[in-house]
């Protein structure tokens, strides 16, 4: 068992997780996946903050990029996406958010999109299950639960005992990549 404590600004969210990933080969191979699929442009396991906290703008990025490389889920051009507290992120991470909205994975039939908010295992369950298997898992009681069932079923997600647990970066790229094997 592993002991998690994160601390962001008054907040401090604290867990203990049972299935946690300790060999750092397996977390090296999921920088080398998300690396050579633009899961991420950092050019170094280092400076991908593989333990760092991942942000809803970074999740927006990672999700369209995995989708347009690994999925026939399309951008609905339809969707306005656009979101009042995005302007101060680069144009790129602008363009993804809008991106990953019209892909119906994040953002939809929201008016704020909260950029730099920290994602939780909830939040990024939901989107990538939408990403990988449709709307089919889409109301549970909570929102989240059948999504978060179906990758574990899928051995994609092993921890799901704490939906509001702050996301971790090397995990998201890992799951990615146990997704597409």
């Amino acid at each position: 068992n592993n002991s998690w404590t994160i601390t962001t600004g008054s907040m401090t969210t604290s867990w203990i997780t049972t299935t946690t990933i300790t060999d750092t080969d397996e977390l090296r191979q999921a920088y080398n996946y998300a690396f050579a699929n633009n899961i991420t442009t950092m050019n170094t396991f280092e400076k991908a903050n593989m333990m760092g906290t991942l942000k809803r703008a970074h999740l927006a990025k990672m999700l369209s990029e995995y989708a347009a490389a690994n999925t026939d889920n399309e951008i609905n051009t339809s969707l306005t996406c656009e979101f009042p507290d995005i302007a101060n992120q680069n144009v790129e991470l602008q363009w993804f958010i809008k991106e990953a909205c019209q892909r119906g994975l994040m953002g939809v039939n929201i008016e704020r999109f909260n950029p730099n908010g920290e994602v939780t295992r909830a939040e990024f369950g939901t989107a990538f299950s939408r990403l990988l298997f449709g709307d089919v898992h889409n109301g549970g009681n909570p929102y989240y639960i059948n999504h978060l069932q179906a990758l574990n079923d899928a051995d994609i997600m092993n921890n799901i005992s704490n939906p509001s647990m702050i996301e971790i970066r090397g995990y998201v790229m890992l799951m990615m990549m146990r997704s597409a094997q």
